[in-house]
């Protein structure tokens, strides 16, 4: 059953960026005419399947987190992989429709609010939500969030400013959607986004690339940095209170 979000004072993701698929048809819509070719339908499972095989995703104590899921286009990558699927969306009727079918486990909550604990999930996927942020704090609060629940990887799309798609929009043969519509981002941005967040994006992948605008990258959270290290002595002296049976704590 889908939980409900908190309320905050202040968020930094627009309310006209959350509220974009929230009214009641818009699950329906999502799943109708928003992929109503196959070929539209696959294109991002397929992408996201390349990746899970490219970089070994397997099943994993740890269940995989879908944020935001929508209509739950990729739970079926997952589970046919032997993955647990979490589903994570703003919106009911998008977390309706994506429960149809088979129970799942699902949470009505903001992505840039993520209701777990630090790295709770082995990878976390996110699709189809960077390019409806307007600025780039808004992005990288997003992907500080996704990258403080994951344990290993982050799997991101984003719309590619160096794609066919993206250049013609800037030299003004194909129609703006205004500075409050979907853009593009530029890869060494997104990188920089996710070296401020604690993770370094290792491969990119596109449908075809330099033409099509969606893509996707993959960063692997950075390990910990440990500030001191025990001294050889004091090593040396629990190694001796182990083997001389002393049952003190070893932190």
């Amino acid at each position: 059953m889908a939980r409900t979000p908190a309320r905050s004072a202040h968020h930094p993701v627009e309310r006209g960026t959350r509220d974009k698929w929230t009214d009641p048809g818009a699950g329906a819509r999502y799943v109708g005419p928003r992929f109503r070719t196959k070929r539209a339908a696959l294109r991002d499972p397929a992408l996201v399947e390349r990746i899970l095989d490219r970089h070994g995703v397997r099943p994993s104590l740890r269940p995989v987190l879908d944020a935001p899921c929508g209509t739950g286009r990729l739970r079926g990558v997952l589970e046919r992989r032997g993955i647990r699927y979490v589903g994570l969306d703003v919106s009911l009727p998008m977390l309706r429709e994506a429960r149809r079918g088979e129970e799942t486990d699902l949470v009505m909550a903001f992505v840039d609010r993520i209701p777990f604990r630090d790295d709770s999930f082995d990878v976390v996927v996110c699709c189809r939500l960077l390019h409806h942020l307007h600025d780039v704090e808004e992005a990288q609060s997003v992907v500080r969030e996704l990258v403080r629940v994951a344990h290993r990887m982050v799997i991101v799309s984003f719309w590619d400013a160096a794609s066919l798609h993206a250049w013609r929009a800037r030299v003004g043969l194909r129609q703006s959607e205004g500075p409050r519509g979907r853009h593009a981002l530029r890869k060494r941005v997104l990188k920089r986004m996710f070296d401020a967040a604690g993770a370094e994006v290792v491969d990119f992948q596109h449908s075809f690339r330099f033409v099509s605008q969606q893509a996707f990258a993959v960063a692997l959270k950075r390990a910990p940095v440990v500030e001191t290290a025990p001294a050889p002595e004091a090593l040396a002296e629990k190694l001796i209170d182990l083997s001389g049976g002393a049952t003190g704590s070893l932190v």
